[in-house]
């Protein structure tokens, strides 16, 4: 009887716990993703369509040189905490060794973009005087996304959501208010768009500095080997995944013109709507299931949480179908008639919001020993899709990223019912 008139009360409390905690991020984040998505529009509208391709062919190089100079190491920190149980001087030794791990990455990578970029644009009629500008923007833009990356999700950690709130806010702000003013003045160049991202990470970082330390006079090196561990059976199946977010860009720098590179990186502006919700993942599912030890309310969780995910892609994909034509105002005249290569991006993006959910939990319990065999598979469809699709054309591209995402998401399932009922198959460290 007791816990029968206990069980109410107790519901209850969850609910105002979990309406404050979604009103909190839905309120915050959904201010910051719109910040991010007015300032991508302005540029999308009002820069030149030449420009446009030359501002999304750079973005695509920063999104994959993140993943790269990431390859899963910052979301490993949600396993060192769940691991060492959230002892606050362990955990803030794992998040000094991500971050000197994440800087030497970009330090290795930076002379790669360095002679790459300007080469590829080169092939696309863009010039040294177009294209060097730019890739100073790129690699400034990396280092700041490193910084404010870590710092933001150690904040997280730590518990302390509003300073993470705060220092993503003005990030947002600082770079939507650097975008009109160059619209207002007419400086509509790509290489001072992508400077106007650079300035936003600076600003999330520079304020997320506030948080933990992530300065310790503790020997690193042994968490950067346990990190490394961690990272290895995935990092194969990392190094290709951080292909997929640009690769839409790439294929059509590849085997279109500068129209259709235009129009790819417009179609995504509108595909980050997807974004007020992917990152609640990392902001919001990650952090309380890492506290969770009990593994039927996990398990109870981590359904619950990604059936809210397949409700909100569900209904961004029948709203873009349902009215294309008032999305695609938000892009201007230059983009009006992608209707069906709306609805093909809007799907992409709720594949990807669902997959990237699967792949961040199943990193996070160490769930990657199958990770290798998933890579050759999809590399096996991409194979496939690349040899019969028509990827000169916009629709083309975005269908060859719809079905790789479905893939993609397919395969993440598949581990994670091996997760749930066979760990011991899947899991790499216990």
């Amino acid at each position: 009887m007791t816990i029968a008139a206990d069980a109410p009360p107790l519901r209850r409390e969850r609910l105002r716990r979990w309406t404050k905690i979604l009103s909190a991020y839905f309120t915050t984040q959904t201010l910051t993703q719109l910040l991010g998505i007015a300032s991508g529009l302005l540029f999308v509208n009002f820069m030149p369509v030449r420009e446009f391709a030359l501002y999304t062919l750079a973005f695509s190089v920063i999104t994959f040189f993140n993943f790269v100079s990431d390859l899963g190491s910052t979301t490993s920190l949600v396993y060192f905490f769940r691991h060492a149980q959230g002892a606050r001087e362990e955990v803030g030794r794992y998040v000094a060794a991500v971050m000197s791990l994440r800087r030497l990455a970009f330090l290795l990578g930076a002379g790669a973009v360095l002679l790459a970029f300007p080469r590829i644009a080169g092939t696309k009629g863009f010039g040294l005087r177009e294209s060097l500008p730019a890739t100073a923007g790129i690699l400034l833009c990396v280092w700041f996304q490193v910084s404010s990356s870590v710092r933001v999700l150690a904040l997280r950690l730590a518990d302390r959501y509003g300073l993470s709130y705060r220092a993503e806010l003005t990030g947002g702000g600082v770079r939507l208010l650097l975008a009109l003013i160059l619209v207002a003045c007419g400086w509509l160049w790509a290489w001072l768009g992508v400077l106007v991202s650079s300035c936003g990470a600076a600003a999330t970082a520079l304020v997320a500095r506030l948080g933990p330390e992530t300065r310790t006079q503790a020997d690193l090196r042994p968490y950067r080997r346990k990190i490394l561990r961690y990272l290895l059976p995935s990092l194969p199946s990392a190094v290709y995944f951080s292909l997929q977010g640009p690769l839409t860009v790439w294929l059509a720098t590849t085997f279109g013109s500068t129209r259709n590179m235009a129009e790819v990186g417009a179609l995504g502006r509108l595909g980050l709507v997807v974004g007020i919700f992917s990152s609640l993942t990392g902001v919001v599912f990650l952090p309380r299931l890492a506290r969770i030890h009990d593994e039927r309310v996990y398990r109870a969780r981590y359904l619950q949480f990604g059936a809210l995910l397949l409700a909100v892609a569900a209904v961004l994909v029948l709203t873009a179908a349902a009215v294309p034509g008032l999305l695609l105002a938000l892009l201007g005249k230059q983009y009006a008639g992608l209707r069906h290569e709306l609805v093909l991006v809007v799907g992409g993006a709720g594949l990807t919001l669902l997959g990237g959910y699967a792949v961040a939990v199943n990193l996070a319990r160490s769930w990657n020993r199958w990770e290798g065999l998933a890579v050759v598979a999809l590399m096996a469809v991409q194979a496939v899709l690349v040899a019969s699709l028509p990827l000169s054309t916009t629709s083309g591209v975005l269908t060859f990223n719809i079905l790789t995402a479905a893939t993609g998401l397919l395969l993440q399932l598949v581990i994670t019912l091996g997760g749930f009922t066979r760990p011991e198959w899947v899991r790499w460290m216990k």
